[in-house]
């Protein structure tokens, strides 16, 4: 299968990265000298040196004569991290080849994400008059937007990505401007709340009308328009009229924007927005209206449309979020309640598909008719589907059917077990502490790391300890890094609840393989024995690489997920963004390993999240892969890497429902979405992927 956009999409993919004269690795049609090198400054870049030979030889790779392996060594040092490399990026602002420029501009930035960018600002501004090309004005614009700054240097940033934004009082170029608009955004959202100035309000302004009626420049006219309505919205300095402009922009993405700030129209004229936003047939408008609508004050008119949106919307995340809010009373509640009754009935035992609605209308229904609810939940939490067992139990939890989700803890399925405790806690049940130390002798980790925080000051005492010990000690014998979140948490109430009487049983992992938990470990024997330790990881060894000759493969290759209710989605990996995870995708979706898997996190107008093989947040495919953060954002469709901290890949993957852009910098884009983004917007929580399959493209 060659999807139809693949050579537009290719050539966009290219000019956002600055890649001149293509988009693939150096020489990778062939296994030479050239491909061997770049995959070394991949590997040295994966090693995560501070010191050393290894990052003299990353260094020492800056300098070579091939344009693309100077571009790519100079982007490894910037996903280092480290302040004390500053200098040596700043040196390649100069470099001969503008690819090379436009990635140390955004390096020298990712260099000094988690902290102070006064010196990357004086850095960049001291380069920026020399600087002609129009795609590294644009890197540097967004370089500067996202630093960390205040005061003085903040108004000074401002003030040069104002500059970059014209060219002798006309606007820049789009590639520019895009970059300006990235950076405005970026700058708004991190001080969000503090004036901007009348000069940035007023080209934020102009820039929300940029190239709407030509529409000459495409998707980065778009952009530019959705970005710096975005900018005003986070500034706080959005209005009415604004609004009202993007609402009725001709692009889907702005008006889903503009919808978000409904909130800021008065109430008097908000109803019409709202009736709009409730008809426009982009599903991203109608999800931002409808969960607007959900906020309003309960009058006849609110209700009428709650009821509307969720018995005739065609998209079901927008019912969903109609049904949900009808979980709070309306002014005709004999309606609401036979509304909510016949979507929450419409469930029955050997329902595969689309079970999603009656699950939302049943929590609803116990909060508006517990009568009614109680007659369905049986049916519910006992289904077959681990995810409608879990709306059972929210449903019973309402109800405060205690003895029901006590019955839960009993099943089968960790996820289920996990919600089952989760709402005993809420409702501060009795003798729960006995039920989260029998969940200790699981294997997952959600599900252990949640009884673990529950345990937290139980009156259990020391027994509960010792259980924590023995759950830590089983599941450090997987060696599993991503197992560290369930084992950071039990080696907190080892350390609460504990004792020096079971230090020799910790003292063996002060050499664990995660040097987060022999850290952990060694602060914990200090406190109870009053002498020094010293932690020594032993890692495990890093994820198998490609070989150059797998990199032809790997550009031509696209991920085919096939879902159970029908359709295809067709993802691209992106190698030249993240090679590692772009190949990990490739390699764990040909093994087979998301078949079956799941999408289990719906986030409407964020994220779709899934291929989990416990269907949670906290259990994937280890060790863990690292963050290969480059300079292309998150824009709507993109494939990234869900992660729980830096450099905690699991190969868990989401794609981006809308223009995430606050993402950048901190989660990893490695794939994009080129066939079947209606399908994505359809898919809900719980929906599976039948098979994933590796096609060549060419």
């Amino acid at each position: 299968m060659t999807p139809p956009c693949l050579a537009r999409l290719t050539a966009f993919v290219c000019g956002t990265l600055l890649v001149a004269g293509g988009c693939s690795p150096p020489d990778a049609g062939r296994p030479d000298r050239t491909s061997a090198q770049y995959l070394q400054i991949i590997s040295l870049e994966d090693a995560r040196p501070t010191g050393g030979d290894d990052l003299a030889a990353l260094i020492a790779a800056t300098e070579t004569s091939h344009d693309y392996l100077r571009q790519t060594a100079v982007r490894a040092l910037g996903r280092l991290e480290n302040l004390e490399l500053v200098d040596e990026i700043a040196k390649h602002l100069e470099d001969p080849a503008p690819e090379v420029r436009g990635q140390a501009a955004h390096a020298l930035a990712q260099a000094v994400h988690r902290a102070d960018g006064a010196t990357a600002l004086n850095l960049l501004l001291e380069h920026l008059a020399s600087e002609a090309q129009v795609n590294v004005r644009g890197v540097y614009a967004h370089s500067i937007g996202r630093l960390r700054l205040e005061g003085n240097d903040r108004a000074r940033a401002i003030e040069a990505i104002l500059d970059l934004s014209t060219v002798n009082g006309e606007d820049a170029h789009p590639s520019t401007l895009e970059g300006v608009a990235l950076g405005l955004e970026a700058m708004m959202r991190n001080a969000r709340g503090t004036s901007i100035g009348e000069r940035a309000q007023g080209r934020l302004s102009n820039l929300t009308f940029y190239d709407r009626v030509r529409q000459q420049h495409g998707r980065q006219s778009v952009r530019v328009r959705l970005l710096a309505l975005s900018a005003m919205g986070q500034a706080g300095s959005i209005t009415v009229e604004f609004i009202e402009s993007g609402m009725r922009d001709p692009n889907a993405r702005v008006r889903t924007v503009a919808a978000r700030y409904l909130n800021v129209v008065v109430p008097a004229a908000r109803s019409e927005f709202i009736r709009r936003g409730l008809l426009d047939e982009s599903v991203g408008v109608r999800i931002a209206t409808v969960q607007q609508l959900a906020r309003e004050p309960r009058d006849e008119v609110v209700c009428e449309r709650l009821l509307a949106v969720a018995t005739r919307d065609e998209n079901q995340g927008v019912r969903l979020i109609a049904l949900d809010a009808l979980g709070d009373p309306c002014t005709d509640p004999d309606v609401q309640i036979q509304a909510l009754l016949g979507t929450a009935s419409s469930l029955g035992p050997e329902t595969r598909f689309n079970w999603q609605m009656g699950a939302h209308a049943l929590v609803s229904l116990a909060r508006m008719a517990p009568d009614f609810a109680s007659r369905l939940v049986p049916v519910y939490v006992s289904h077959t589907n681990p995810f409608v067992r879990v709306y059972g139990a929210r449903a019973a939890s309402v109800l405060g059917q205690t003895d029901v989700i006590r019955q839960l803890v009993g099943d089968p399925v960790a996820n289920v077990r996990t919600a089952a405790l989760l709402l005993l806690s809420q409702d501060d049940a009795n003798g729960i502490d006995e039920l989260l130390v029998s969940q200790l002798s699981s294997d997952d980790p959600q599900l252990l790391m949640t009884a673990a925080r529950l345990l937290e000051g139980s009156d259990l005492g020391f027994p509960v300890a010792s259980a924590a010990l023995t759950a830590f000690e089983r599941t450090s014998r997987a060696r599993r890094e991503t197992s560290r979140d369930a084992r950071v948490t039990l080696l907190r109430r080892v350390a609460e609840l504990g004792s020096r009487a079971l230090a020799d049983r910790l003292t063996p992992f002060l050499s664990d393989y995660d040097a987060v938990i022999a850290e952990q470990v060694a602060d914990i024997l200090e406190a109870w024995t009053g002498q020094l330790q010293t932690a020594d990881p032993q890692a495990l060894p890093r994820n198998a690489l490609p070989r150059v000759a797998d990199l032809p493969a790997l550009g031509n290759t696209m991920v085919l997920l096939h879902m159970q209710k029908g359709g295809t989605i067709a993802i691209q990996p992106l190698p030249l963004l993240a090679l590692t995870n772009a190949y990990r995708f490739v390699r764990l979706a040909r093994e087979g390993y998301f078949d079956g898997l799941t999408f289990h996190r719906w986030a409407p107008n964020f994220v779709l999240q899934g291929g989990s093989p416990g269907a949670n947040e906290y259990s994937g495919d280890g060790p863990y892969s690292r963050d290969e953060i480059d300079v292309f954002p998150h824009w709507r469709g993109t494939v990234g890497l869900s992660t729980r901290g830096h450099d905690t890949g699991d190969a868990q993957i989401f794609i981006n429902l809308v223009d995430n852009v606050r993402l950048n910098h901190d989660y990893t884009v490695y794939g994009i979405v080129v066939s079947g983004m209606d399908l994505v917007d359809a898919i809900l929580e719980g929906d599976v992927i039948t098979r994933a399959e590796v096609v060549a493209t060419r």
